[in-house]
């Protein structure tokens, strides 16, 4: 899922610490915690750190308020 579709509902304007479960390019299941104000700035800063996760956009499983 992208992180529009796994945090419909869940990221909230305003800010707050997100708990990302993901798959990486390998097939293995990872875990990452990002902070971020609102779904538009979770969105970017998801994107911007791919690379460095090694994943795709819609690799994510799920998202919860951390």
């Amino acid at each position: 899922m992208t992180v529009r579709e796994a945090g419909k509902g869940i990221v909230r304007s305003g800010g707050g610490t997100y708990r990302i479960g993901y798959t990486d390019l390998y097939g293995m299941e990872q875990e990452t915690e990002l902070s971020a104000f609102g779904m538009k700035d979770l969105e970017e800063l998801w994107s911007s750190l791919c690379p460095e996760f090694e994943c795709r956009k819609n690799s994510i499983c799920y998202i919860e308020r951390a």
